[in-house]
C-alpha cells in the first residue's frame, strides 16, 4: 500500500473571521443579552393583572381605587355587584358617590377681621351720664379697596357707611360692610336744588319724571340696596336737597311711603327736608376732602364747651385717606371721654309728625351744620 499524505484540518468559521468581524459579533451578542435581561426585569416588576371572576367564569367590573374615586369629580358609572345564587346571578347597582374634598377657606386680603358688634344702647342712660350720643356716617364708602380696608380695620363698628348705588361691585361692598357689622345707607339719587350744577346720574328721581318713572327709578335703587339699613338723600358730595330739592317737595311723600313699606330707615342730610318717614336727620357735616389740620380743627369743635348736645349725627364726606386717619385718631383721643359712639339707627325717630315732636326730650340740642 502506498502511504497518502494526511489532509490538512479545515479551519473553523470563527477563525476565518477577521478581527473586525469578531468584534461586531461580540458586540451584537452583548446587545441581545442586555435587551433580554432588561425585558425579564420589567416583566418581573409589573404586577400581574388578576381578574375577579364569578362562578360562571365571567370577569366582574373592575373596582376603582379609592384614591382615583376621591380625585375624579366626573360622573361615575355604578359598580355592578354580582351575587351568586342557585340560579342566574342577580346584578345590583350601587352608585358610587365621590367624596367632595374639603377646600380650605380663603380669606380676601382686603377683608380685615370683623369688629365686634356694638350692643344695644340706651339713650336715656347716655344722657344721664352727661355724655353725648355720637353717630357717624362715612359717605363715599366702597370706591377704593384700600380705603375700604382702612375704614373696616381702623374705624370702630358703630360708625356707619354711605354707599352710592352706581358702584359696580356693590354686592361685594355691602357684604364686606355687613361682615364688619356696619350699618349701611345707600344714596337715593334725586333732583337737587340746583340741577344745573349737580348731576345725580341716570336713575335720579324728579327732573320732570312722571310718577311711574319715579317709582321705576326707586325700584332700581331698592334692588341695589338689598340688605341695607336704609336710604339717604346725602352723598359723598354733601346734601343737595335744601332749597328746593326733590326731597323737599310733596311729590316725595309717596316715595317715603314705599321706602317705609320695605322696612328701611331714611337718613335726611339736613333738618330742612321735613322728613315724614322713620329715620334720622344729620346735624353736622365735615368735609373730608381737605388737609389734616382743617379736619382736626373741625372735629375739635364738634363737641362745644359748656352744655353738650344730647346727640349728634355727623356726616363725613367725601371719604379720603386723610379723613380716615384724622377721624381714627380723634375717636381714640381725649375727646372720646365726652361722647359714646352709637349706630345711627339708635337716633331714629318717626319724622316730622305731631306724635314724634311731642315725644322728643325738651333739652335736646343739635350741633350746627
Amino acid at each position: 500500500m502506498q502511504n497518502r499524505p494526511a489532509s490538512p484540518r479545515s479551519s473553523g468559521l470563527w477563525s476565518c473571521l477577521p478581527v473586525i468581524g469578531r468584534l461586531l459579533v461580540a458586540f451584537w451578542a452583548l446587545v441581545l443579552a442586555g435587551g433580554t435581561t432588561a425585558a425579564l426585569m420589567l416583566r418581573h416588576q409589573t404586577p400581574p393583572s388578576t381578574s375577579v371572576r364569578t362562578a360562571q367564569n365571567k370577569p366582574a367590573a373592575p373596582i376603582a381605587h379609592p384614591d382615583t374615586v376621591a380625585t375624579n369629580h366626573s360622573t361615575h358609572q355604578p359598580v355592578t355587584v354580582v351575587q351568586q345564587t342557585q340560579g342566574a346571578p342577580i346584578p345590583k347597582s350601587l352608585p358610587v358617590t365621590a367624596p367632595v374634598p374639603l377646600t380650605p377657606e380663603v380669606k380676601s386680603p382686603q377683608m380685615p377681621p370683623p369688629i365686634a358688634q356694638t350692643p344695644a344702647v340706651d339713650l336715656d342712660s347716655i344722657t344721664a351720664s352727661g355724655k353725648t350720643a355720637l353717630a357717624i356716617v362715612l359717605q363715599g364708602f366702597g370706591y377704593s379697596d384700600a380705603m375700604t380696608y382702612d375704614v373696616l380695620s381702623r374705624i370702630p363698628a358703630p360708625v356707619a357707611v354711605g354707599v352710592s348705588p352706581y358702584i359696580g361691585n356693590l354686592p361685594d361692598v355691602l357684604s364686606r360692610a355687613h361682615a364688619a357689622h356696619r350699618e349701611i345707607f345707600v344714596t337715593l339719587p334725586m333732583q337737587s336744588a340746583h340741577p344745573e350744577n349737580v348731576d345725580e346720574g341716570p336713575h335720579a328721581l324728579g327732573n320732570g319724571n312722571s310718577e311711574a318713572e319715579d317709582r321705576r327709578e326707586l325700584d332700581w335703587c331698592l334692588s341695589r340696596a338689598q340688605g341695607a339699613t336704609g336710604l339717604t338723600d346725602a352723598s359723598e358730595a354733601g346734601d343737595s336737597q335744601p332749597g328746593g330739592g326733590y326731597a323737599t317737595t310733596p311729590g316725595f311723600h309717596p316715595i317715603e311711603d314705599i321706602i317705609a313699606s320695605h322696612g328701611l330707615l331714611y337718613l335726611s342730610g339736613s333738618p330742612q327736608e321735613d322728613r315724614h318717614i322713620r329715620g334720622m336727620t344729620a346735624t353736622a357735616w365735615v368735609n373730608g376732602d381737605t388737609d389734616a389740620a382743617t379736619l382736626d380743627a373741625k372735629l375739635a369743635t364738634l363737641l362745644p364747651e359748656g352744655p353738650k348736645p344730647t346727640h349728634i349725627l355727623l356726616m363725613v364726606g367725601p371719604l379720603t385717606p386723610v379723613a380716615i386717619d384724622r377721624l381714627a385718631t380723634w375717636l381714640n383721643g381725649p375727646a372720646a371721654d365726652r361722647f359714646i359712639l352709637v349706630p345711627p339707627s339708635t337716633l331714629a325717630d318717626n319724622g316730622a309728625t305731631g306724635e314724634q315732636a311731642s315725644a322728643q326730650p325738651k333739652d335736646i340740642q343739635t350741633a350746627p351744620l
